[in-house]
This record gives structure tokens, C-alpha cells and sequence, in this order.
């Protein structure tokens, strides 16, 4: 069972920066009679927290108020999903970037004279935020099974189970052999196209 200190130490990892004034107000703003000196003492372990007080803490934060009993070794794990989700948030929003910016370059090729095109412009502009995530999988994939391969590294350090790893690594092979099977379909259509053309 956490103690008040515990709590009060994941709050303090919780609210990961936010003041204490602001979460006071936030927690006023919910209808709780809460100070920055409350949120001192709370943490400090001298205040147990109310449930009702956990759940709006829950709200505030957009947690689920449970992460005010975990143990620190749950809260990195939680900091570490956290982490994830927002590199793939990240992710999304450069490939929309990407995106953009692809689609702009080949109406500017477009516009332009046909004699005036770069060399390999098809090329250019049909290598998309897809194709370079495929290929920065499959860097990270290899980087990975050279360092597991060369020390058996990872095998010592994170002995405890693997099944979590061996479906992640299983899957991203999965995506990068099914992209290496279009990308050589493709490429054998544009020679069969390439051939009837002469």
C-alpha cells in the first residue's frame, strides 16, 4: 500500500513541471479548496489526499488517478509509454509535413518545362515520408540485430522476458520484408513498362 510520501513523490513526477500555484488553480477551478499550500503538503506526505481529490487530480492531469498509488518503477514505465505516444504523435505530424512539402516540390516540377526537369525527378518526388520510415526501420533493425548478434548485449540485460521485444522486432521485419516485396513488384512493372515502350 503506498504511504502518503509515495503519493506525494508520484505527484511530484506527475504534474512533471506544471507549478504548484497552477495545479491549485486547477484543482479550485474543479471545486476543491486547494492552495499551493496544499499542493506543498500533499506532496510532502504531511496531507493524506482525499479520493475525491485523487480523481481530480485525475482530471487535471489527465491521468488515471491510480498512477498516485504506483511505484516508481510503474511510473517510469508509464513515463516511458507516455514518451512513445508522443514520438509517434511526432511522427504523424512530419509525415503530414513531408507530405505537404512532396506534394508542393512536384507541382513546382510540373509547372516547369519537361526539358527543364531535374534527372530522376519521378524518382524525387514518388520517395515518400513512408519510404523513409520503412528505411529508417530497417537501419534501426539491423543496428539492433548487429548489437543483440555481437554481445548477446541485450539478451543479458533484459533477461526477464522477451516476449514483448520479439513480437516488436517480429513485426518490424514483417513491415520491412512486405515493403521490400512491392517496392521489387514495382520496380519490375516500371521494366515491363520500360520494355513495351521500346
Amino acid at each position: 500500500m503506498a504511504t502518503d510520501e509515495q503519493i506525494g513523490a508520484n505527484l511530484i513526477r506527475i504534474r512533471n513541471g506544471l507549478s504548484q500555484k497552477d495545479l491549485a488553480d486547477a484543482m479550485r477551478a474543479r471545486g476543491f479548496k486547494w492552495s499551493q499550500a496544499t499542493v506543498w503538503s500533499v506532496e510532502k506526505g504531511e496531507r493524506p489526499l482525499r479520493l475525491t481529490e485523487a480523481e481530480g487530480l485525475g482530471v487535471v492531469l489527465r491521468i488515471n488517478p491510480d498512477l498516485l498509488l504506483a511505484t516508481p518503477e510503474e511510473l517510469d514505465l508509464h513515463a516511458d509509454v507516455v514518451d512513445f505516444a508522443n514520438l509517434l504523435d511526432e511522427i504523424a505530424e512530419l509525415a503530414g509535413v513531408a507530405f505537404d512539402a512532396q506534394l508542393r516540390l512536384a507541382r513546382a516540377i510540373d509547372d516547369r518545362p519537361e526539358s527543364e526537369w531535374p534527372k530522376d525527378s519521378l524518382t524525387i518526388v514518388t520517395r515518400n515520408a513512408i519510404d523513409a520510415a520503412l528505411d529508417g526501420l530497417a537501419r534501426a533493425e539491423a543496428n539492433h540485430r548487429g548489437i543483440s548478434e555481437a554481445g548477446g548485449w541485450l539478451n543479458r540485460t533484459h533477461a526477464a522476458s522477451s516476449v514483448h521485444t520479439d513480437a516488436f522486432l517480429a513485426r518490424v521485419r514483417e513491415v520491412i520484408e512486405e515493403a521490400n516485396r512491392d517496392r521489387g513488384d514495382r520496380a519490375e512493372e516500371d521494366e515491363g513498362i520500360d520494355q513495351a515502350e521500346n
